[in-house]
């Protein structure tokens, strides 16, 4: 046998590569079943490991028993292979029932968290106990070869599998194949590395009735060894939070961080051979350097995405390569004698995952939110000088020399390099918005940055930034559409008592909802308390989340539907990003029918489809989950790509005029609409794209998102500009009117008064769908055709460059000021003036603006003075030649 490793080592590598394609497709299954938050994932990934460090007790214990080590491996591998997929298969069938289960325990967080990791533990003990064998009857097998080298080839093909099954589910298997299919491919996996092992198989050898007593104190080296995997994966945590600041959390991106971060563990493996002669101790104080000398040579500038790959190798492969040499040498120090390595790398095992089980959790829950990003990492450097410590001996010159040296360069670790980290990762949002970050949250979920762009010294939009995604924010844009996912509901619902939002956002949705008198009860579903904390800063004594009627809960919104039975009148959602991890569980048909569920009779339910964020195919996929889910579906657009999607429950009431007009009779409510456009009732349903007949003729043959297909979902890159053409055909306001005149929905709905209103609307729509020309003299000809046609005011501010926000800071400036206003704020006065039709107070104010920016003022103070009737006035004005010639009032 000890010629012949080179099949084992495939063996090990199909293995590997088995394990970790379980261990994804588990994470997934888990959180749709447990719910897909950090603390959810921490109670798996701690129940994965100690279901391997049990594997590794009883590989020690069971040494002397094993007469077959290859067999025996064998039978471990063909475990896995039947466990491993029959985990993926079974669990969403059951994710009903444990929602059932752990519904009584909503208001008892301590028992709830015991029985969510009760739950993993259970199901994954047999197979992951299964994958803790492996490793040690891998280096049994290969006895008598030096365990150093038999350990680090075993470690490193194990580990090289690994590194690559990441990237193979998710930019391959799990899109071709689904879950279920890639659960497959993995068990073949381990079935080949069980039939390698087999065929490698030689006669059994005697059972022995005990197992020698090692060479070194066994305490010393698995406290080293639970240290060094607590380590590795705290570093894990922190290492991927610092590089989420230039590359957005999606799976793909978690995919090929991994493997990156495995590959060098398995590289350590193979080279610890050529590192035997240094001692344990000495390879753990040069991991101490490594980890600084990472963090110093990760430059906090750059491209967003295209170099990920270059930091991520800069930052991690130094310490990750110096951790697999170590739990390599840790190994070969374990040894007990030549003829039986088993027990030793069976315990070795066991201290290593447990330490990791117990890394993850330090990383996430302690030093993030404790310490931040850069003192987490010095905290972990300094670990390593600790672990180095541990194998001082008053005769080794060389590990204390090293000991010495690491925890002297410590002296000099680059502290204060986060802050340029955290700038170029907002760098982008604060060039467009001209914004400030006003407060930075490292917590437990998220790195969040909290951006605020002000107008005349007062905050006028605000941006929520996680980690190098903007995840939300106020503003004209967004206000628009977040509002209209209650508007909508709001209008045609008779009587909206109960609500439930998941997903908070900056709380533009929830302040929509609760401006309705009638909401009794508002629940806000949101997993990220770095989010929730920001509120109070943004919205201050107007915070939502201090209203009376809201119900806060922090949970995954999936999850909190399974666990909770109530019903709601008005549910809506405005997911993350679709491309972020874990995000897909947000879209799936699965997850449109249990919204549907818990709608009350007569119940609406709207949905965030940001078309620009997927591709064609995603978008149809998502939005043939929903019909499945809401056989009345309709789709609205609430700015150009951000689109909404609404269905009911047995909801067959038509909404009255003066019902829809409610919303503008309110003081709060009113006033927002009116400034997000919507300045009549009927304006609102000039917002309808298509209901549900039209929706599958669009859907054509299209699958939806379902839990077992994720990768249909398709989402576009993320910091992509171009937004495909199929999405502007349904956008055309001509195509969209056709649609309104032809929609069933509509003529059994839409109050029959505002019919042709509304028709007259889709006219004025192309500017709501940020189709503004470029051109200052396009736009004036547009703004001309709107003052003499309609009666509208918002159209003619966007198409000049301001808006009621603007307009409202200024109105309190100049109250302050006792009616007299700054020369900065004429310009805008002006503009006011001209939508109102006072058109020579916007000559005066316009031609004062002029006096200071001519190139942006003077030709609409000149036009404003035609409308008033003074030509002379008008070619006087500076920047008057360049108004065009068809609005000139002079020759």
């Amino acid at each position: 046998m000890s010629g012949r490793p080179l099949p084992l080592l495939f063996a090990y590598f199909a293995s590997g590569a088995a394990a970790l394609l379980f261990e994804v497709l588990w994470f997934r299954a888990f959180g749709r079943v447990l719910g897909n938050t950090v603390w959810a994932a921490t109670l798996v990934l701690t129940a994965f490991m100690l279901g391997i460090a049990l594997g590794g007790l009883l590989a020690a214990r069971w040494a002397p028993r094993i007469r077959a080590p290859a067999r025996a491996f064998a039978a471990a591998e063909s475990v896995v292979a039947a466990g491993g997929a029959g985990l993926v298969w079974a669990l969403p069938l059951v994710e009903a029932l444990v929602g059932h289960w752990l519904a009584p325990l909503a208001d008892q967080p301590a028992l709830a968290m015991s029985v969510r990791f009760g739950l993993p533990l259970a199901a994954m003990l047999v197979p992951t106990i299964a994958m803790g064998l492996t490793l040690p009857l891998g280096v049994r097998i290969l006895a008598q070869q030096e365990t150093t080298r038999a350990l680090g080839m075993l470690y490193a093909a194990n580990t090289f599998g690994a590194c690559l099954a990441p990237m193979l589910a998710e930019y391959y298997l799990i899109g071709a194949l689904g879950l279920r299919g890639t659960a497959l491919v993995a068990s073949a996996l381990d079935l080949l590395a069980a039939a390698i092992a087999l065929r490698l198989a030689g006669p059994a050898v005697p059972a022995r009735d005990a197992t020698p007593a090692p060479r070194e104190w066994h305490p010393r080296l698995l406290v080293a060894a639970a240290g060094a995997g607590a380590l590795a994966l705290a570093l894990e945590v922190v290492w991927f939070r610092l590089l989420l600041l230039y590359a957005p959390g999606t799976d793909e991106t978690f995919a090929l961080l991994l493997m990156l971060m495995l590959a060098g563990i398995a590289l350590g493996g193979l080279a610890a051979p050529l590192l035997a002669r240094l001692s344990c101790g000495t390879v753990a104080a040069a991991a101490s350097v490594a980890v600084a000398l990472g963090y110093l040579l990760v430059s906090p500038a750059g491209a967003l995405q295209g170099d990920i790959v270059w930091r991520a190798a800069l930052l991690m492969l130094p310490a990750a390569l110096l951790s697999g040499s170590f739990f390599t040498l840790l190994g070969a120090q374990l040894r007990g004698t030549n003829d039986d390595p088993q027990p030793a790398i069976g315990r070795l095992t066991a201290a290593n995952t447990l330490g990791a089980a117990a890394g993850a959790a330090l990383g996430g829950f302690a030093l993030l939110p404790g310490f931040g990003i850069e003192k987490s990492l010095f905290a972990l450097a300094a670990g390593y000088v600790v672990l180095s410590a541990l194998f001082l001996r008053r005769s080794a010159r060389w590990p204390m020399a090293a000991t010495l040296a690491a925890g002297a360069a410590l002296l000099v670790f680059p502290f204060g390099r986060i802050a340029r980290h955290l700038d170029n990762a907002a760098a982008v949002y604060k060039a467009v918005d001209g914004a400030v970050v006003t407060q930075v949250i490292e917590g437990p979920t998220t790195t969040l940055q909290v951006l605020r762009g002000d107008r005349y010294g007062e905050p006028a939009r605000w941006r929520l930034v996680t980690d190098s995604v903007s995840m939300s924010g106020i503003n004209r844009d967004a206000l628009r559409y977040m509002q209209l996912f209650a508007w909508l509901p709001l209008a045609l619902h008779p009587e909206p008592r109960r609500a439930l939002l998941i997903s908070y956002g900056v709380g533009n949705t929830a302040r929509a909802l609760l401006d309705e008198p009638e909401l009794k009860a508002l629940t806000v579903v949101d997993l990220s308390p770095e989010i929730l904390a920001a509120s109070r800063l943004i919205h201050g004594d107007a915070d939502p989340l201090a209203d009376p009627r809201v119900r806060l809960v922090v949970d995954d919104g999936r999850h909190f539907l399974r666990t909770h039975d109530e019903r709601y009148d008005i549910i809506t959602g405005e997911p993350p990003p679709p491309a972020m991890a874990g995000v897909v569980n947000l879209y799936s048909r699965e997850y449109f029918r249990a919204l549907a569920a818990h709608l009350a009779p007569g119940g609406l339910a709207t949905y965030w489809l940001p078309v620009r964020q997927f591709q064609p195919a995603g978008a149809r996929a998502v939005t043939a989950a929903f019909c499945d889910a809401f056989p009345d579906c309709t789709l609205w657009s609430g700015r150009k790509y951000e689109w909404v999607l609404m269905g009911g429950r047995e909801f067959r009431r038509r909404a009255s005029a003066n019902a829809v007009a409610r919303l503008w009779n309110r003081p709060g409510s009113g006033v927002r609409l009116v400034t997000s456009g919507f300045e009549h009732p009927a304006q609102l349903g000039a917002t309808f794209l298509g209901d549900a007949d039209e929706l599958r003729r669009w859907l054509g043959a299209a699958a939806p998102v379902t839990d077992d297909h994720p990768k249909r979902m398709a989402p576009a890159e993320m910091y992509a500009e171009n937004t495909p053409d199929p999405y502007a055909a349904q956008l055309d306001p001509r195509t969209a009117a056709a649609n309104f005149r032809a929609a069933r929905w509509i003529d059994a709905h839409w109050p029959g008064e505002f019919a042709a209103p509304t028709l007259e609307f889709y006219r004025v729509q192309w500017i709501f769908n940020d189709d503004l020309p470029a051109s200052p003299a396009a736009r004036l000809e547009h703004v001309d055709n709107f003052l003499r046609q309609t009666r509208l005011v918002t159209p003619v501010l966007w198409l000049l460059d301001t808006d009621m926000t603007e307009l409202a800071i200024i109105e309190r400036q100049v109250t302050a000021a006792g009616g007299k206003h700054a020369p900065q704020h004429a310009y805008a006065l002006g503009v006011a003036a001209l939508a109102s039709g006072d058109y020579a107070s916007a000559a005066a104010l316009l031609a004062e603006a002029a006096e200071r920016d001519p190139q942006r003022a003077g030709t609409i103070a000149a036009y404003a003075a035609c409308r008033a009737g003074s030509s002379a006035k008008a070619r006087a004005i500076k920047g008057a030649a360049d108004l065009p010639a068809a609005l000139r009032c002079w020759r």
